[in-house]
């Protein structure tokens, strides 16, 4: 799936605005409902990470070369990254490591995994199947590449968009109560 959606659906279902939240969602220290919290930003930002910790460094290192975004030459190094953050061994080690620096980000984390596991039947033969037992084996599973059917790209948007709508409704009828 394209990286902004990976954010939208982990924000959706790991964050206290989205789905974790349960009926009441994010409240401050009163009690008081809020509507947007940091665990949504967090939990996008996992969402993004994989795909911004890898090919975002090469579209980056292209765009300030002056050769603006390009899906041709990219180097070694990057496929390493792509790799290691879209592993299971790779997520289990740096989850490990960021829960028992700071217990509150365990929920918001978890939008790194999802982003793997969606990954897995969006993305087909080749460079970019999700390497998802690496470094212990490089099979993959060859799915279904998103950029060439049209229907995962609209589809996984609309997916998103029915999930907010639910949370929304789920809440208002909340508050009805």
């Amino acid at each position: 799936m394209d990286t902004l959606l990976h954010g939208a659906l982990g924000a959706a279902l790991f964050s206290r605005t989205g789905l974790a939240g349960g009926r009441r969602g994010p409240v401050d220290g009163r009690g008081r409902r809020k509507w947007l919290d940091w665990t949504f930003w967090a939990a996008f930002g996992f969402g993004v990470f994989p795909d911004l910790a890898s090919l975002g460094i090469h579209f980056l290192m292209d765009l300030f070369a002056g050769n603006g975004v390009r899906w041709h030459g990219i180097p070694d190094f990057i496929f390493l990254l792509y790799r290691i953050t879209h592993s299971l061994a790779g997520i289990a080690l740096c989850y490990g490591l960021l829960v028992g620096w700071t217990r509150a980000l365990w929920r918001p984390a978890l939008a790194w995994p999802f982003h793997v596991l969606t990954d897995v039947p969006t993305h087909g033969d080749g460079r970019f199947m999700t390497p998802i037992l690496w470094p212990f084996s490089d099979a993959g599973f060859s799915g279904w590449s998103w950029w060439q059917f049209p229907w995962i790209f609209y589809g996984g948007w609309i997916c998103a968009g029915v999930l907010y709508a639910a949370i929304l409704v789920m809440r208002l009828t909340w508050r009805k109560r």
